[in-house]
């Protein structure tokens, strides 16, 4: 997947930005999972998100939700309308690009919860998700 960022566009010219990188890595695994939405507006969920499931619920995951079971890492970008449901891809193992994984409010991968971090949690709790530093291909990162 690639996205495409315009800046500075003129009557001549227009200067772009391409982003090339990958958010799953190598060697993933997928399940199938089925997102509900019980609130009065559509919901917008972003590849990248860490879900979790509450009494058979998957919703976004935060770490201050209770009783919350990490499911894994949302593999699309899916929007579910007002009081309905959507089924779609999560990455249950596999390596995975460490900057993309979006995490809700004020948590990080080195959010503890119940004594271990968010990021050994997606190493434990799903099939074997491993996080792996990337580096953008510039200069500075070439050198």
């Amino acid at each position: 997947m690639s996205e495409v960022t315009s800046s500075n566009q003129t009557r001549n010219q227009i200067t772009n930005a391409y982003d090339f990188s990958k958010i799953f890595l190598f060697d993933n695994k997928y399940q199938a999972i089925t997102l509900a939405n019980a609130t009065g507006a559509a919901v917008e969920y972003l590849i990248g998100t860490l879900i979790g499931v509450v009494t058979s619920t998957y919703q976004k995951y935060a770490s201050g939700t209770s009783n919350i079971s990490m499911i894994g890492i949302l593999a699309e970008t899916v929007s579910v309308p007002a009081n309905d449901s959507v089924t779609v891809q999560v990455c249950i193992g596999g390596k995975v690009a460490e900057e993309k994984v979006l995490l809700q409010g004020e948590d990080t991968l080195d959010t503890v919860v119940a004594y271990k971090s968010i990021r050994n949690r997606l190493a434990s709790d799903t099939l074997g998700i491993e996080l792996a530093a990337t580096d953008e291909l510039t200069v500075a990162d070439n050198v």
